[in-house]
């Protein structure tokens, strides 16, 4: 089957002065990032995707996550009592669930939003179950009309993590606003021959937090749409970076 090129012109020259926009920024983060570090990092804007060892969060994790609009809280299943109690206590947190923990719908404390993160093959039918916020998809290389039509019907936000190099069965002349947008590193952007940008609204691209003002400049001018995904794990020295970043971008003050 021939994929449809799904990408359009990034600008050729990069604005001479940096002109922050304030967009929507998603932040990755593991519950050992120091408190302060993480408490800097919640803003107006700012989705923060809280990666977890386990069920069982700190008291400081929980008061930090409060101070977030948007969160998202990776749970495994089973969830013993006193971890629902504990994530009873962050009524706007939602569950962020793999494949593996979709049981947990309708177990959760609360009405709870709940984010589904799948690789490889998905089950469509369980997650429509799920009735998911938000489902990102990594389907790695391949990716049949089937498949992205059986993904696109699928309820909620819907994500599509795309692989290097990958291309979507569907033009950019045949994408509608209803059409799932699509998750790429910035690398993906630099490694392809040619200036192209994703087509579609709501386009994520994963940055680092030390990212050229150039680049970042030009993808914010191409598609003002654009979110921008940072991952600093528990790294002191990445939160710090991405601290910086969020201020450049007038994204803030810090709560």
């Amino acid at each position: 089957m021939v994929l449809a090129q799904n990408q359009r012109p990034l600008p050729r020259e990069a604005p001479q002065t940096f002109i922050a926009t304030a967009p929507r920024v998603h932040v990755l983060a593991h519950e050992s990032l120091e408190t302060d570090r993480l408490r800097e990092l919640a803003r107006p804007g700012v989705t923060l995707w809280l990666r977890t060892d386990s069920n069982t969060l700190k008291k400081s994790t929980v008061e930090n996550l409060q101070r977030f609009d948007s969160v998202w809280v990776q749970l495994r299943a089973p969830l013993k009592p006193v971890d629902a109690a504990v994530f009873s206590k962050i009524p706007k947190a939602g569950a962020w669930l793999d494949a593996s923990a979709l049981a947990l719908v309708g177990r959760l404390p609360g009405a709870r939003r709940v984010a589904v993160t799948i690789d490889g093959a998905p089950d469509f039918e369980a997650i429509r179950r799920a009735r998911p916020a938000e489902v990102r998809w990594a389907p790695g290389a391949g990716l049949d009309l089937l498949a992205w039509s059986q993904f696109r019907s699928l309820p909620g936000r819907r994500i599509l993590s795309a692989a290097p190099g990958a291309l979507l069965p569907v033009s950019c002349a045949e994408r509608t606003s209803a059409d799932p947008s699509v998750e790429l590193h910035v690398a993906t952007l630099l490694a392809l021959s040619s200036d192209v940008f994703p087509c579609g609204q709501g386009t994520r691209v994963v940055i680092q937090p030390s990212i050229e003002p150039w680049l970042l400049q030009s993808i914010l001018v191409r598609d003002p749409s654009v979110e921008l995904v940072i991952d600093v794990g528990g790294d002191r020295t990445r939160a710090l970076g991405a601290r910086e970043l969020l201020e450049k971008l007038q994204v803030g003050p810090a709560r």
